[in-house]
């Protein structure tokens, strides 16, 4: 593979040690109205350094405007987009600090999901984005303490973030590499659904390894997204739920909780069928949720892998 064809794994995502030190510092020590400014030429120097994210951006943003007329005005909005990623990281680390509040958080649950969450039963599987912010929630469900989330990560970049969350003041969190899903793992993860725990995984982007996607259609483009969730769901024979975390223009955030799939009773047979439908299913409320966040998106990768098919 040549360089601009890298998997997301292997690219340098620049959230180095230092800059994740740097944002900490910021975080704690500046008043709010320094911290926008600081934050504001940061952010100007990964743009200005970050061609091939600025392209992909550019492609999500037309896309969008393509399939949701009336969802961003008619001007790009690159930066602006790069400046929303900027404020987000800050807002990690804010909360693990308790600068953002339990209260801060709105939850919006219409079919009371966070009953099941906080009762004894089996534990389920949240499929989660790169849309919004899900360490908001990671940190303020600790205000739950019957209430134990294992995040699966695919990449030493989010263990190289956590750790320094934690350096920050953040809670110890549960993570879990699923780069190799072999029966060991499976025999943890099972033991912690029965024990009634909660997995969170990321829907939106590929294994790292690049096998076990399934195709569907996004912002009327065909593309591939990770089987995982719906794979361990039928694995763990347990439900997906979707679970958004999104900034609201009052500085609050809104936590979402869908309802997705049930596959308790999933045959072998119509595994592979069912599986293309909860994918597809999932892709349309990540669409939906763009149109109405539309610069909360953080996937600054080649989505649609357009370096390969224009």
């Amino acid at each position: 593979m040549n360089g601009a064809s890298r998997h997301w794994a292997e690219q340098n995502e620049r959230g180095n040690r230092l800059f994740l030190k740097l944002t900490a510092v910021i975080v704690r020590y500046l008043p709010p109205f320094l911290m926008k400014p600081c934050i504001w030429f940061v952010v100007l120097y990964f743009y200005l350094t970050s061609p091939r994210a600025r392209k992909n951006l550019h492609t999500y943003q037309n896309r969008l405007r393509h399939t949701f007329p009336d969802a961003m005005p008619s001007e790009n909005r690159i930066f602006a987009q790069f400046l929303a990623f900027g404020e987000a990281v800050c807002d990690r680390f804010a909360v693990w600090q308790r600068k953002i509040r339990y209260e801060d958080l709105i939850i919006e649950d219409p079919d009371n999901l966070t009953a099941a969450m906080y009762q004894n039963g089996r534990g389920q599987i949240f499929a989660c984005s790169h849309l919004g912010n899900t360490e908001i929630c990671r940190a303020l469900v600790s205000h739950h303490r019957n209430f134990k989330l294992n995040v699966l990560v695919h990449s030493r970049h989010a263990q190289m973030f956590n750790e320094a969350l934690q350096q920050a003041g953040a809670d110890k969190i549960q993570l879990i590499q699923v780069s190799d899903l072999d029966a060991s793992l499976m025999m943890t993860l099972n033991r912690r659904i029965e024990a009634g725990e909660w997995l969170a995984i990321a829907a939106d982007r590929i294994p790292v390894r690049g096998e076990k996607t399934v195709t569907v259609d996004f912002l009327q483009h065909r593309t591939e997204i990770p089987q995982g969730a719906w794979i361990l769901a039928s694995l763990l024979k347990t439900k997906v739920n979707a679970l958004f975390c999104i900034k609201q223009e009052d500085g609050r955030y809104r936590l979402k909780l869908r309802p997705m799939t049930d596959t308790s009773d999933w045959t072998r047979s119509e595994r592979t069928q069912k599986i293309k439908e909860s994918a597809q299913h999932f892709a349309r409320i990540l669409e939906e949720e763009c149109c109405l966040n539309p610069l909360q998106w953080f996937n600054f990768y080649d989505f649609w892998h357009t370096e390969h098919h224009p």
